[in-house]
Order: C-alpha cells, then structure tokens, then sequence
C-alpha cells in the first residue's frame, strides 16, 4: 500500500501532536516540524502506528529556514498535504501597551511565517499538480479579541491569504482552506483555567475543544471527501460566534 504523507509545522504543540495523531492512525506518512517543544511524543505516535516519520527543525521567524523546511520535506517524500498549524500568543494585553518586540513576533511567526510556508508549498504542488493546503486561524480571525490586537490581525490575515490563495491554485488542482478553531485546551490556553467553567456555559455544546476536535476537521479536508472543497474556513468551536 503507497501511504499518503503530510507536512505538520509546530507538529510538538497541543493541536500538532493530535494532527499527528489522526493522520498517522490513518496511514499517513509525517514530515513534522518542531522548534523549541520535545519531538518525543510525535516518534512514539508514528511508531506505534508503524508509519515513517521525519523530523525537521523549523524557525517561522527566519524566511530561509522556512524554504530549507519545505525543500527538505518535498526531498524527503511525496507530499499530499500541508498543515500550517504553528503559531504563537502572548498574554492579553492592551495594544498601546504591548512591547514592539511582541509585536513583531507574532506577526513574523503568526502571519508572514504562514504566508512563506504557503509560498513554498504552493511551488511544490503547482510542479506536481496536485496537493491541499490547510491554514491553522482561529475564531479570532472573524470578529477579533479584545487585548489580542496583533494576534487576531495575524489570524484574519491567515484568513484572506486562505481564500485568495485558494483562487490562485485551483486550475492546478490544489485546494487551499482554513479551520478557525475555538477555544480549544492546549498549553497555550493554560493561562485561561480560571475561566473556563464561563468559556464552557458560552460555548452552545457546552464543552471546551480538544485537540483531536480540530485534527479530525483537518483529516476530513485532506481527504478526497472534501475534493470540492476549497477556499473555505471551517469553524471548529463548538457554535460559538463570538467570546465577549
């Protein structure tokens, strides 16, 4: 059996080790992408299911370390799929407050980060005709957040880059989309746990997300059940339209 494969940056976080997980539970190959997390829980996954992996190191700040990522994933095996999943958040903050520092980070690594991946894979599966692009937003990017500024900017643009992409690519056969997941339980929304009880009672199905809520959507426009599928943003929030 020929196995599929897809690239998953920020592969360590909690959504990229259940992206991993349910594409390797379904017979995909992994080319995975860390920076600072532990690549540790990502072997035991791909080992368990008797899947190859590869690991490749990657800095969403610097543009030449995101093309050596892709050129070495594309060497590397025959992409079906690529998931730009990493990204970052900084405390909630005022705008006129935060540091310029912050501010460049999150754009560098949030946005400009996702618009170079898009880039190279778009280089890559224009030659071969064929591939899906999935973008990483968050409900965020529809109707912002208060004291997150500069992140839900990063996410509405990941947005636009989505469907404009999405246009670009069609007649070669590749499809672009989105997922804008809600609040989901990860490391990054640790910071959150004193509100979570009234993040649940404002969420219709009256639960928090999970990981895998947001791996098993990514699964689904990866397959060829959403072959007709592109230029869309799945929200993967539990009916939520907005946090006040």
């Amino acid at each position: 059996m020929i196995r599929k494969s897809v690239l998953i940056t920020g592969a360590t976080g909690g959504i990229g080790l259940g992206l991993v997980k349910i594409f390797a539970e379904n017979n995909y190959n992994i080319v995975a992408t860390y920076y600072k997390g532990t690549t540790e829980h990502i072997e035991q996954i791909c080992k368990k299911n008797n899947v190859k992996l590869t690991l490749l190191y990657l800095d969403l700040q610097d543009r030449i370390s995101i093309k050596d990522c892709i050129d070495k994933a594309t060497k590397e095996d025959y992409l079906d799929c690529g998931i730009c999943n990493a990204g970052i958040s900084k405390d909630e903050v005022l705008l006129c407050d935060e540091s310029e520092e912050n501010i460049e980070e999150l754009i560098n690594v949030n946005f400009r980060g996702t618009i170079y991946c898009n880039k190279y894979l778009a280089q890559y599966f224009i030659k071969q005709k064929h591939g899906s692009i999935i973008n990483i937003s968050s409900i965020y990017g529809h109707f912002g957040g208060a004291c997150e500024s500069v992140y839900s900017s990063c996410k509405a643009g990941i947005e636009g880059l989505t469907k404009s992409l999405a246009l670009e690519l069609a007649p070669f056969n590749i499809r672009v989309n989105a997922i804008a997941p809600g609040f989901i339980e990860t490391n990054m929304t640790k910071r959150f746990e004193t509100e979570k009880e009234n993040l649940k009672e404002k969420t219709p199905l009256k639960r928090l997300g999970k990981p895998l809520d947001v791996a098993k959507t990514a699964l689904f426009l990866a397959s060829e059940n959403a072959s007709f599928i592109t230029g869309q943003v799945i929200d993967v929030s539990g009916g939520v339209l907005r946090f006040d």
